[in-house]
């Protein structure tokens, strides 16, 4: 089943449809850990797009986060997992001891980051090529911090059980990544230390 044939499904039933919002919707399809979804862990950990009017029935934004705790948590819940590629790095505590949920909420954040941004994959992004852009979250890719670089996150808060985040919800602590701010061509976040 394609990922428009769920959405199309979840908007046309016949009880309880989802509202359809052209001009300010926003559709987010998250899977548990046991759904492969084509690409996800090799080249994508989500990704955003809209619909087709032919098979949906509406020009709709929507992101597609999948849960990578039991598929590759090392390449999609990064930093509370980390890969094997990179011998010595130690994993981050999760905010909220879950590996697969938090690592989905930072790339929740990253979709969302570009779908507003970029919601028809044909406003903002860097680079030259159009048919693979470079966006706004993806040009800060595993920072979540001040100084953050390379395979450094930056620095991040710690919690009393030493869980690390950079933003707090209600009752809950959450590590999102950073994006980019063409404003001061760099990187930046919630709680920045430098700022």
């Amino acid at each position: 089943m394609s990922i428009q044939s769920v959405i199309k499904s979840a908007v046309t039933a016949k009880s309880k449809p989802l509202p359809t919002n052209p001009r300010n919707g926003l559709y987010l399809l998250l899977t548990s850990d046991d759904v492969y979804v084509q690409d996800f862990c090799g080249q994508v950990c989500g990704f955003h797009y809209f619909t087709f009017p032919s098979i949906v029935g509406y020009t709709l934004p929507y992101a597609w986060v999948g849960n990578s705790e039991k598929l590759c948590p090392g390449v999609c819940a990064y930093p509370f997992s980390v890969p094997k590629y990179i011998p010595g790095l130690k994993a981050l505590k999760s905010p909220n001891g879950d590996v697969g949920v938090d690592g989905m909420i930072s790339v929740i954040a990253h979709e969302i980051a570009e779908l507003a941004t970029n919601p028809l994959v044909n406003a903002w992004y860097a680079g030259q090529d159009p048919s693979f852009p470079v966006e706004i979250a993806d040009l800060c890719e595993g920072i979540y911090g001040t100084g953050g670089g390379g395979s450094y996150t930056g620095q991040m808060l710690l919690d009393h059980d030493g869980a690390t985040y950079n933003m707090n919800g209600i009752r809950r602590k959450f590590l999102v990544q950073w994006v980019w701010n063409h404003f001061v061509s760099y990187c930046t976040g919630p709680n920045a230390l430098d700022q």
